[in-house]
């Protein structure tokens, strides 16, 4: 047996997995990231980045450009379609830019909007930004750990049997739904186990004729003999089929001629098609009952699983590691401990919310199918969606049905709005109220809340007032000119040992507001203590900045002789 010695080991190369070993990269932290699969993950899963995901690629400096350029055609992806085939009528269509106020609001309320790559392609631009002190150790299956000293040893199996032993001060467990670190720490998911079993047929075609002037990311196919979801990872090439499957518990062997069949069956035409590969998953809506025990932590899924209906699964997750490496890195160079335990009170509220909606757009859906049977015996036929389209005020109904599914494709107050409430955060009151809080993001300066962005220019450069976070320190934001006493009182802090560094950004300044939304969202008598994640950590009256600093900086991180 051979063993090694790291600061983090981190269980799972999924995505959120490899995020979290690039955010501890940034931060000088040693960590070890080893996965039981053989590679990568080869077929497309997730597809959506929101927005808040591509601001923290944008923090570590992850190029968003190669995201968008690999990812479909932006006009691919304005649209999901209500089908009775691919090939054949559209019965009903949700547009992502049918409110061009609500699509303003949307690119005024962060730097980067939201980006669509699949899962696969994503994964393999992430692991570009990992250098050679990190590599993933493929076909390494975490057996189980014990606690040794002020940390853990874990054993790993290699393919060939052997064993390895790996001791880090924390565990963060990253390795999904059937997570084997949750089991260890006795941690149990709470909410429904299942809500419906599926078949993803991953498949290469090019439907670019096929679906003309149709464009669309998502088609759900409403014929009752091929019931099912096609999600255009790429129209010109790269797709998945998703059936539900009527059985609680998926089959082991998959009858491969019977879904090509129903794969054909909702294409609807006859059409070139190269099939890759075909699995089971089954969709539950569950977050863990504990993300943390002592120095073992979980993010992603192996925290939480939502229906993808929201597309928000692997999102949760970026936020999860965003949330917990700065933390395990002031720790780990000597801050008070205590500052881990605001983890769970922060992140699972969150995932709760999310889990929730998610359950809730998935229930939903099924208005749509309500309206389109149109002789109301529960079986929506072919015979229904004709008579449908031949009735105006029927028609009307389905295209209500459909734009009643909003939370659904437009989640963006849920993944910008996440406002923490913990012992990391002064709080002076809840933030404003949206009218939407699922899909309308409201921006803020309450504590707990993001940092709200903004333009501004720097010289010659445009930047965003995200682009101010330092992932290794706190930032103390003025915007009155002159704050001489609160710049002092950030000094002291810094000169105490303090990770604390200060901003003015006011007329003086050599940051200047790019356009009149720096005036609507920060006032000159304020200001703000910004967490290393981007989310205000207290505010302060300018006068008093200078004496509650120190306050906040100690009640979050402890004494300076910690």
């Amino acid at each position: 047996m051979t063993s090694q010695q790291t600061d983090v080991l981190i269980v799972g190369a999924g995505p959120v997995g490899i995020i979290t070993a690039i955010m501890f990269e940034k931060l000088g932290v040693k960590c070890t990231l080893i996965e039981r699969r053989a590679t990568l993950h080869l077929a497309p899963q997730a597809h959506i980045i929101s927005a808040r995901s591509m601001e923290i690629c944008r923090m570590l400096g992850i190029e968003d450009g190669p995201i968008r350029v690999q990812g479909p055609e932006p006009l691919d992806t304005v649209s999901v379609r209500w089908v009775d085939q691919l090939a054949g009528r559209d019965l009903g269509v949700y547009s992502f830019i049918r409110d061009p106020d609500a699509v303003e609001k949307m690119f005024a309320s962060t730097p980067t909007p939201v980006g669509q790559l699949s899962q696969d392609l994503f994964e393999a631009h992430l692991v570009k930004y990992l250098s050679d002190d990190t590599p993933i150790l493929f076909e390494h299956k975490w057996t189980g750990m014990r606690a040794e000293g002020d940390g853990y040893v874990s054993t790993v199996e290699r393919a060939d049997g052997s064993t390895h032993d790996i001791h880090a001060r924390f565990v963060i467990g990253s390795d999904g739904a059937g997570s084997r670190v949750r089991s260890a720490i006795g941690a149990e998911m709470e909410g429904p186990k299942f809500i419906q079993s599926y078949i993803n047929v991953h498949f290469h075609a090019n439907m670019r004729e096929l679906v003309k002037d149709r464009e669309g990311v998502l088609y759900w196919i409403m014929d009752p003999d091929a019931y099912g979801c096609f999600i255009a990872h790429n129209i010109d090439k790269n797709w998945i089929f998703m059936k539900n499957l009527d059985v609680e518990q998926p089959p082991k062997e998959i009858d491969e001629a019977k879904y090509e069949g129903l794969l054909r069956k909702a294409i609807g035409a006859d059409v070139e098609i190269d099939i890759q590969s075909m699995s089971t998953w089954v969709m539950s809506a569950q977050v863990a009952n504990a993300y943390q025990k002592d120095g073992v932590f979980l993010v992603g899924d192996a925290a939480h699983r939502f229906p993808p209906t929201g597309g928000i699964g692997m999102n949760t997750g970026f936020q999860d590691a965003f949330n917990l490496t700065w933390k395990i890195a002031m720790v780990l160079k000597g801050r008070d401990p205590k500052l881990l335990d605001t983890y769970e009170p922060e992140r699972r509220p969150s995932a709760v919310a999310n889990s929730k909606q998610s359950h809730a757009n998935y229930l939903k859906m099924a208005e749509v199918d309500k309206t389109l049977d149109f002789d109301g015996d529960g079986v929506a036929t072919m015979a229904d969606f004709d008579k449908v389209l031949a009735d105006p005020t029927r028609l009307a109904e389905v295209a209500e049905a459909v734009n009643n599914q909003a939370a659904h494709f437009s989640m963006g107050g849920l993944d910008l709005g996440v406002c923490y409430t913990s012992d990391a955060i002064v709080s002076d009151g809840p933030p404003p109220v949206s009218p939407n809080p699922i899909s309308v993001y409201v921006p803020s300066t309450t504590p707990g809340t993001r940092l709200p962005h903004c333009w501004l220019n720097r010289g010659d450069e445009r930047i965003s007032t995200v682009d101010l976070i330092e992932t290794d320190a706190f930032l103390v934001l003025s915007f009155k000119p002159q704050d001489h006493a609160t710049q002092a009182a950030a000094a002291a802090l810094k000169a105490g040992g303090y990770p604390v560094s200060h901003l003015t950004l006011s007329t003086d300044s050599d940051l200047q507001p790019d356009d009149d939304q720096f005036a609507n969202l920060f006032s000159p008598d304020e200001v703000l203590l910004v967490r290393p994640d981007g989310h205000i950590a207290a505010r302060f009256a300018g006068s008093e900045a200078a004496q509650r600093l120190e306050q906040a900086i100690v009640q979050i991180l402890g004494p300076a002789d910690v």
